[in-house]
């Protein structure tokens, strides 16, 4: 039997609990074989339970160490409990320029830390006790996947304007590249809505009364290459600083949305 001594409200924090008469830091991570969530614990003492409970900054880094640890275990494997307990003190107890010095040596769970708030720039820096003044309990895991996307357009060298990053909102790619655009003017920011329409309507003047033939509207033909291209040329033009993944929705826009009336039709 097991006893809860300290949780958050965020249940996938890592809680302290009390088995076999000692005090233990238990959290879930990763999954089985089945899929099924993975649990693991690891000794505790009183002061570490004090640092828990007191400092939530604290807290989030040490559970953005030991995750890698999970990671390693796999699906079945154990946790390295030497190498856990051997974490507790320098991040609960060591003063910051410690703690911030152990971050540069060991693997932690950057993605996480985002999720629970961090501020990016600074994590980044590898500041993470500044980065986590925004520290929440709480997760967003859609702050997560505008990270992951801003991550990958920097791999490929990409950088967006405001308006740029607009667009792909208002088109719902700025996670997901790969999905079908649609029209979603509530994900854009009201001040930059104007401006997106403006884009949006150089788009719709360029391609208006250009069709797809009804026998190929479901494949890229040469009707979809020719309004592709009309709309790229058209918004280069009246928009020359737009990023190419900003023109490239737009006209991927106009693209969909003329192979939709084609099927209609």
């Amino acid at each position: 039997m097991s006893e809860v001594v300290f949780t958050r409200e965020n249940g996938w924090l890592p809680r302290v609990i009390r088995a076999d008469g000692g005090l233990r830091l238990q959290l879930g991570a990763g999954a089985d074989a089945n899929h099924d969530p993975r649990t693991f614990a690891f000794p505790v003492s009183a002061a570490h339970l004090a640092v828990i409970r007191d400092d939530l900054v604290r807290h989030l880094l040490l559970w953005s160490a030991v995750l890698p640890l999970c990671a390693a275990a796999g699906t079945r494997g154990p946790l390295d409990e030497s190498a856990a307990v051997a974490l507790l003190d320098p991040i609960l107890l060591g003063p910051p320029d410690d703690v911030e010095s152990l971050f540069r040596r060991i693997p932690w769970d950057k993605r996480q830390l985002v999720a629970q708030g961090a501020d990016i720039d600074l994590l980044e820096r590898g500041e993470v006790f500044a980065a986590l003044r925004s520290g929440t309990a709480a997760s967003d895991w859609q702050r997560v996947h505008r990270y992951d996307a801003d991550r990958d357009r920097a791999r490929r060298g990409v950088r967006l304007t405001p308006l740029d990053a607009a667009l792909l909102q208002y088109t719902g790619r700025y996670l997901h590249g790969g999905r079908v655009p649609t029209r979603e003017p509530d994900a854009v920011d009201p001040d930059l809505l104007p401006e997106v329409m403006r884009v949006i309507a150089t788009a719709e003047q360029a391609c208006a009364g250009m069709r797809l033939s009804p026998e190929r509207r479901g494949g890229r033909d040469s009707g979809w290459k020719r309004i592709e291209q009309k709309v790229d040329r058209a918004v280069r033009r009246a928009h020359p600083n737009l990023a190419d993944d900003a023109v490239r929705t737009v006209s991927f826009l106009m693209c969909s949305e003329a192979a939709a009336r084609a099927r209609r039709s």
